[in-house]
């Protein structure tokens, strides 16, 4: 819970110190404003308080990017929140934080680990609060990355959410990009900048994919080695990662490419 807390007050911070034009700004998620990525985290945590979806009618030019039922649930919650003035809307955003987070310093050990639906399944709820913590992470980056910001990633909170993005890549490498039985996949990341965290992880496909150490003495059949804001933002969906741009392949060039191609694992 600590790490969720930390990232509600990190988003506190930015949103304090924008100008009202900032809220306006487009980002990377279709159909979305800053003010709009701040009403989905709002109402995600509405939602969480037990507080129903709004019942509002959608235009028809959300199913332009809307695919699911949960992004139809989110963008309900985006669609009532354009109705508040500025203000209002970053007043929601800290009133419902304060909320959750009683709520949250009075769960005892048994109801977190107690089983929950999640967007990764049902799994006990501390495992669900981490992928909010991830959620709202990525979040910050969105808002930072349309307003020109940088987004340092030396932090608890940011480690703790590019280890979401390692326990995707068994996924990613097995099921999405079809990598053959005996292929070992090494991912290598370069912080962007000095305060930026690095990591370095193989993939085994043997039967199944996952996650092994680092074997400088085994044979790896390709390596993609990422800057960190690439890596995070072609795992998030917001861009297609090529070589050459925040990326390169070694290797095998066409199992890279498609593992390129397999890289967004997000909903």
């Amino acid at each position: 819970m600590r790490h969720l807390i930390q990232q509600w007050n990190h988003l506190d911070e930015l949103l304090a110190g924008l100008k009202r034009d900032d809220w306006a700004t487009p980002t990377a998620l279709p159909g979305w404003t800053v003010r709009d990525v701040v009403a989905h985290i709002a109402g995600t945590e509405h939602l969480l308080a037990g507080e129903p979806v709004p019942d509002v009618d959608l235009p028809d030019s959300v199913h332009e990017y809307v695919r699911n039922p949960i992004g139809e649930l989110n963008e309900k919650f985006v669609q009532e929140a354009r109705s508040l003035a500025v203000e209002d809307a970053f007043a929601d955003f800290r009133e419902v934080v304060a909320e959750r987070t009683m709520q949250l310093s009075e769960m005892t050990a048994e109801d977190l680990e107690a089983e929950t639906d999640s967007p990764v399944g049902r799994v006990p709820f501390r495992r669900f609060m981490g992928v909010r913590v991830f959620d709202c992470w990525v979040h910050e980056d969105d808002i930072r990355h349309a307003l020109g910001m940088t987004h340092h990633l030396d932090s608890g909170v940011g480690r703790f959410a590019l280890e979401e993005i390692v326990r995707a890549l068994p996924r990613i490498v097995g099921k999405n990009a079809g990598a053959p039985d005996g292929s070992r996949v090494r991912f290598r990341v370069k912080g962007g900048s000095d305060t930026d965290p690095s990591l370095a992880t193989d993939v085994l496909v043997a039967g199944r994919a996952g996650l092994v150490d680092v074997d400088d003495s085994a044979r790896v059949t390709v390596e993609l080695v990422f800057d960190t804001p690439t890596f995070v933002r072609a795992a998030t969906g917001r861009i297609s990662a090529e070589p050459g741009n925040g990326v390169e392949i070694s290797g095998d060039e066409d199992l890279g490419r498609r593992i390129l191609e397999s890289m967004a694992f997000t909903i």
